[in-house]
């Protein structure tokens, strides 16, 4: 009898302790506390994407899009007025762990037509586009490094249709989230560089949006569809590109801001000219 209790209490007690260690749990709580968001930043992957010899699409619209298994959008990246044949788009902590595989579809409005349209018809009536799967074995051109996807595009013509599942199938892309739509104002000192946008979940500190917008204007308005909850906080960080490298330098113009959403999404006007310079943070190593 008295073995038997003690059974029992050894049970119990290891029970406590394994509930102790349910790591679920201890994440879920930490998603609740904006303080704790570094320590879940560990939940996400980088993505890191290089393009080279796009020629045919300066001047054009070219987004990139962060997918999971159920074709469902989870990031974009907007480069608005592209400048050059080569350039890279760093993605912090963007690609989620759960839910995979993620992919990346990615396109050019060579029709100029402001949406996607497909690869179909003649050279100038129909977008250019592509994907690549994160999943192994990987694609030639993508590795995985350290925490981060790294592709290294060099443009080519085997289209893919990105209105398609995996399986090739037609899917529709309904945007259910909201958009970022921000004018900034101010901007006369920096006219002709590229300013870049990106939009953090302050919460979980997961990477939703990137806008560039290559040669920018004194007033311009960057917009990103469907990325956007209602009634959250956003941090977004901006930078002007001041020595046209391609990256943040720690010498470069840059403010950070935080945001909340509604019921329209995120629609505001910043102007650079009166908002405080403050250094940010873009990941890229």
């Amino acid at each position: 009898m008295m073995r038997s209790n003690l059974g029992a209490l050894l049970a119990v007690f290891a029970t406590a302790c394994t509930n102790s260690l349910d790591l679920d749990r201890f994440h879920t709580a930490e998603e609740s506390s904006v303080e704790n968001s570094s320590a879940i930043a560990i939940n996400y992957f980088d993505v890191q994407f290089g393009a080279k010899g796009m020629t045919s699409h300066i001047g054009e619209h070219f987004e990139l899009r962060v997918v999971d298994k159920n074709n469902r959008i989870q990031a974009k990246a907007i480069y608005d007025n592209v400048v050059g044949p080569d350039f890279g788009i760093y993605l912090a902590r963007v690609v989620p762990k759960t839910n995979t595989p993620y992919r990346l579809d990615f396109w050019a409005d060579h029709n100029r037509s402001g949406t996607y349209d497909g690869i179909e018809g003649g050279i100038s009536e129909k977008d250019h586009a592509w994907r690549r799967v994160m999943a192994d074995p990987l694609p030639d051109d993508m590795r995985f490094v350290q925490g981060r996807y790294e592709l290294q595009f060099v443009h080519d013509t085997a289209f893919v249709d990105i209105d398609t599942d995996l399986q090739g199938n037609p899917i529709t892309v309904t945007e259910t989230l909201l958009p970022y739509s921000v004018k900034i104002t101010g901007a006369d000192e920096f006219a002709g560089k590229t300013i870049e946008q990106r939009v953090v979940d302050k919460v979980s500190t997961r990477l939703l949006g990137l806008h560039r917008q290559g040669a920018a204007k004194p007033e311009y308005t960057s917009t990103i569809t469907g990325i956007l909850d209602e009634q959250s906080i956003y941090e977004i960080s901006i930078y002007v590109d001041a020595n046209d490298n391609g990256k943040y330098d720690a010498d470069d113009p840059s403010w950070k801001v935080d945001m909340t959403s509604d019921d329209h999404g995120l629609v505001s006007e910043l102007n650079l000219a009166t908002t405080p310079r403050a250094p940010i943070e873009t990941g890229e190593p």
